[in-house]
């Protein structure tokens, strides 16, 4: 019977190796843009892209980009410390955080933020992104940027798909 248990074990993960390869659903990566998402730039005319760009500056278009990362998470870089899950703040909490993510670049919110922003920030952001916000030696995103990489990308986007438009 000893002898028997680790080919046992052995033949069941296999079994179940085999079934998952052949019967599992694949679900699309989360990097994949969808197809409503697709669609939906398809058809934005050149004025959007070009309302959007302008936007891509403000100071409000990056608060709503924090709180949309604190939010949902951000799956778009290859940062050797990994993804970053959504959720790790309440909503109310993550519109605090975000006016004191701001600050670390030199920003004004536009809002007023209570003063315990700084204690939300670093019970959930500063294990992965330091409390000066400089992302641990370029392990996770430095959030001090005068334009984060979430907004660089989307401003890169949005040039490249001008480009493309007549």
């Amino acid at each position: 019977m000893e002898k028997t248990l680790p080919y046992a074990a052995v033949s069941i993960v296999l079994l179940y190796a085999l079934y998952n390869a052949a019967f599992k659903v694949q679900t699309p990566e989360k990097n994949a843009a969808a197809p409503t998402y697709r669609a939906h730039v398809t058809e934005h005319k050149t004025e959007h892209a070009r309302e959007e760009l302008a936007r891509l500056q403000s100071t409000e278009y990056l608060r709503q980009y924090i709180v949309s990362v604190i939010d949902h998470g951000s799956y778009q870089f290859d940062f050797p410390g990994g993804e970053m899950e959504g959720g790790f703040a309440s909503p109310a909490d993550a519109e605090k955080i975000a006016c004191y993510v701001m600050t670390l670049s030199g920003k004004a919110c536009g809002k007023p933020y209570k003063e315990d922003a700084a204690m939300f920030y670093s019970s959930n952001c500063a294990g992965c992104h330091g409390d000066d916000g400089k992302g641990l030696n370029g392990t996770y995103p430095d959030l001090t940027r005068k334009k984060l990489l979430g907004i660089e990308s989307r401003e890169a986007f949005l040039k490249q798909m001008l480009k493309k438009r007549p």
